[in-house]
């Protein structure tokens, strides 16, 4: 009883988020996955709830103790009395109508001293009251059972819709920066707040209005690229063979001469034997020596024999784009518009490691660094944190840095691309650390800027990142620097003697 009434609840909350918010969750599947798993735990739960929160166990307890004593057909007065106390006592729990006198008259009449009642008759009576004792109490168990999964249901429904509606919000928004919804949040932590969402539209109109931005951000979306490489391995193959055998056991057709006792099969030169009577007599010799010329007949038989193989084959192996480390200059002189750049840029790049399953790593930096992982089960509170901070201090990339090229040895952000965001006001870097950052370079990693101001130095930037790109945010234009500088270089570079 309990499975079927919470599936019935669980569909009808299905049926209820498709009705309310079936254009969001059409335009994301991970968030229909996330709803669908919140459901079946939701279901899980609130069955195991109906176990141990049921305030009708103890009447269950005594029913089926009843239902023992009774079977054993010997039962005392004081039993029955204390039974029909017992489902008198259900009934006025569940505050179901009993009737006193009928059962009291049951037990004065069984146990009468001037009287003998026959014990069939004593035991059609326990059978009754163990019938209605159970009546009563299925129906105040499911009753109990509606209205305790009607309010888990409810607590189901405030929760998820708590997030979907604000998610429904920021479709319009979300749908134009390309962004997957159910990526951003987790709908079990439900620690977005209307003050979280007017900081998300925020930033999130300011991408989706500015063109040249939202160039930018396809632009650096597209930073490594999947690369195919082809390489050739061998492969154990599975093939089937169809053989034809000889099957004994049917007689399809003539394969051959056989000697035997065979009449239906012995060949007409030996049948004319009979035709005299002296050769009749060889006939016979013949057929109790089982040296009759017959005919062999027997039928072919397909089997399937499976033979595996080795095989040289030429296969596409996908390098997967890398991690990601975002290093973003809070120093004051990132105040106005560089601060709302390098904010809108880290929501989208954030968010677009977090829908391509990318590790990500956040590194702010002034003259200290504060960072933030935001693989795994983070969501969108965490980078709203980062959205709500105010930028001060002086700028020292050097520590930044210094802990991002520390991260890039961990196993899981090795090959990883790293994107500092900055004005680069600021002071030339140790060698130490130009050093690391080629060998890190020889390690496969890469490392790329955004400048999103006017006053940067070029001659140190060009031999530090492998890609510089430069966006003026009063004209929304992008330059990319060391690209247009390489080209300038091969061009002009001098012949060979």
């Amino acid at each position: 009883m309990q499975i079927s009434l919470v599936e019935s609840a669980s569909l009808l909350a299905q049926r209820e988020f498709r009705d309310s918010y079936g254009g969001l969750l059409a335009h994301s599947s991970s968030l229909t996955s996330q709803v669908t798993q919140h459901i079946e735990e939701w279901k899980r739960d609130t069955e195991a709830a109906l176990t141990s929160e049921c305030p009708f166990a103890g009447h269950a307890h005594k029913l089926n103790h009843w239902r023992r004593e009774s079977a054993l057909g010997d039962i005392s007065k004081t039993s029955f009395q204390g039974a029909v106390k017992d489902y008198l006592a259900l009934c006025k729990a569940c505050q179901h109508p009993a009737d006193p006198p009928f059962w009291q008259k049951q037990v004065a009449d069984s146990f009468a001293q001037d009287a003998e009642l026959p014990s069939a008759d004593k035991a059609v009576s326990c059978q009754l009251l163990a019938t209605e004792w159970q009546k009563v109490l299925d129906k105040a168990r499911n009753g109990w059972e509606l209205t305790r999964i009607e309010q888990l249901r409810v607590q189901l429904m405030e929760r998820l819709e708590s997030m979907l509606k604000l998610l429904q919000q920021l479709q319009p928004l979300l749908e134009a920066l390309g962004l997957d919804p159910g990526r951003l949040v987790d709908l079990s932590s439900g620690q977005l707040s209307a003050q979280d969402l007017a900081q998300f539209q925020k930033w999130a109109s300011y991408l989706a209005n500015d063109k040249g931005l939202h160039a930018l951000c396809d632009l650096l979306g597209k930073i490594r690229q999947i690369e195919l490489s082809e390489k050739i391995e061998r492969v154990k193959v599975n093939h089937v063979l169809d053989l034809c055998l000889p099957d004994i056991n049917s007689r399809e057709e003539i394969v051959g001469i056989r000697l035997g006792r065979d009449l239906e099969h012995v060949l007409p030169s030996e049948k004319a034997l009979l035709a005299d009577d002296e050769t009749a007599l060889l006939f016979d010799l013949k057929f109790v020596e089982s040296r009759l010329m017959s005919f062999d007949m027997a039928g072919i038989q397909t089997q399937h024999q499976h033979v595996e193989r080795e095989e040289e084959r030429q296969v596409n192996e996908e390098e997967k784009r890398g991690p990601m480390i975002l290093c973003v200059d809070t120093s004051s002189s990132m105040s106005g518009a560089p601060e709302t750049i390098a904010k809108a840029m880290t929501l989208f790049l954030a968010t677009k490691a977090r829908e391509e399953q990318r590790p990500c790593y956040l590194i702010n930096f002034s003259t200290g660094i504060k960072t933030l992982e935001l693989s795994g089960e983070w969501g969108l509170a965490s980078i709203i944190d980062f959205l709500k901070m105010s930028f001060h201090g002086g700028t020292d990339a050097a520590p930044a840095l210094g802990h991002a090229l520390k991260t890039m040895d961990a196993e899981t952000y090795q090959k990883a691309d790293l994107l500092m965001i900055s004005d680069f006001i600021m002071a030339d870097l140790p060698p130490a650390t130009l050093a690391n950052i080629e060998q890190q370079r020889g390690k496969g990693n890469r490392f790329y800027s955004l400048v999103v101001g006017s006053a940067y130095m070029v001659q140190r930037l060009k031999s530090l990142f492998d890609h510089e790109w430069v966006y003026n945010s009063t004209t929304s234009t992008i330059h990319e620097l060391i690209g247009f500088q390489q080209k300038i270089d091969n061009q002009f570079e001098a012949p060979p003697l």
